[in-house]
């Protein structure tokens, strides 16, 4: 079991109590039913993004940046939700860990996507094919 300070789980909306659930990433260490949380602020606000009907994104390595191949968020706000280390929660990967029961933050923050723009940013097909092929290495384009 791990104690982490602080972890963070963004989502589209106000959750007063989260439930284990199996995301639709194809990833094989994102395939358990499980709620997934971050010790990473902004990059759980960036998660909250792509949780968007008819959209398809992916997350660049080099930096918090998710890339929105088909459709941008749509939503007015994304909520980011705090958890103290009181749950069982278990490291997954870098900076990610999952906890197989069901929890209720502490405290819920709200922020405006239109504020957001730093974190988000329109893609197109050849850099999803470049992220498919090498995704633990792929960053993002430098902007023009």
């Amino acid at each position: 079991m791990v104690k982490p300070k602080l972890l963070y789980h963004g989502s589209d909306r106000k959750l007063i109590k989260l439930n284990p659930r199996k995301p639709h990433f194809d990833l094989p260490e994102n395939s358990m039913k499980a709620v997934f949380a971050t010790d990473n602020k902004e990059r759980a606000i960036s998660m909250g993004l792509t949780n968007q009907k008819n959209s398809s994104s992916f997350s660049s390595r080099d930096r918090i940046m998710i890339n929105f191949v088909r459709g941008k968020p749509k939503m007015k706000y994304v909520y980011l939700h705090y958890f103290k280390p009181g749950y069982h929660w278990i490291k997954n990967r870098k900076g990610e860990y999952v906890c197989y029961e069901e929890i209720k933050p502490f405290k819920i923050e709200r922020y405006e996507v239109s504020k957001l723009d730093n974190i988000w940013r329109k893609s197109n097909k050849k850099e999803l094919n470049e992220f498919l092929k090498n995704r633990d290495k792929w960053k993002t384009p430098k902007s023009k």
